[in-house]
């Protein structure tokens, strides 16, 4: 029996899945157009991405089509209304670079590595830092009985013996705080 939780996403079947060809095609059609328009006008990458205010790393997830570069929907839509409007662009020619993403599992796949700082930024880094933190208190705070046990902390100021000498005798010792 399966549980229904309500974070967890129902399943879709094969006749329920989207059409995914149709919205690979308006893609592609929307890199061919933004290529060969900004062909056409003749502008370079940079120029466009210093016209328009757009990272020119995004320009170019655009140009060679790669769709896990492009920002987020609410950031794209700005920045296609700009592009059309500096290549001289029909309005809503380039809507098809508003691709839905596939579904990314909400669950992360978490792999403890060490190599990577983001571990640390994560539950079990939170984890891991705390027992680290505790066991280094605990650590200090058995140093500390210790040297309490052995006598060796104390509270009484230290005495330092000074001697003097004169002709190779010793003649006064005196204590010094």
């Amino acid at each position: 029996m399966a549980l229904n939780f309500p974070f967890k996403k129902p399943s879709i079947s094969i006749s329920e899945s989207p059409d995914k060809t149709g919205s690979d095609s308006e893609f592609s059609e929307a890199i061919n157009l933004f290529k060969t328009q900004r062909k056409i006008i003749g502008i370079s990458l940079e120029t466009l991405s210093n016209e328009t205010k757009i990272s020119k790393n995004v320009l170019i997830a655009i140009e060679n089509g790669w769709e896990k570069y492009l920002p987020e929907a609410t950031y794209l839509i700005s920045m296609i209304k700009s592009l059309e409007i500096n290549l001289n662009l029909e309005r809503g020619s380039l809507k098809g670079l508003l691709v839905k993403k596939s579904s990314i599992n909400t669950i992360s796949n978490f792999k403890f590595n060490f190599i990577n700082i983001d571990f640390l930024n994560s539950w079990i880094g939170s984890l891991l830092y705390f027992i680290f933190m505790l066991l280094s208190i605990l650590a200090l705070n058995s140093q500390q009985k210790y040297l309490i046990k052995i006598n060796s902390v104390s509270t009484k100021p230290i005495l330092i013996e000074k001697a003097v000498l004169k002709n190779g005798n010793i003649v006064n010792i005196q204590k010094e705080k």
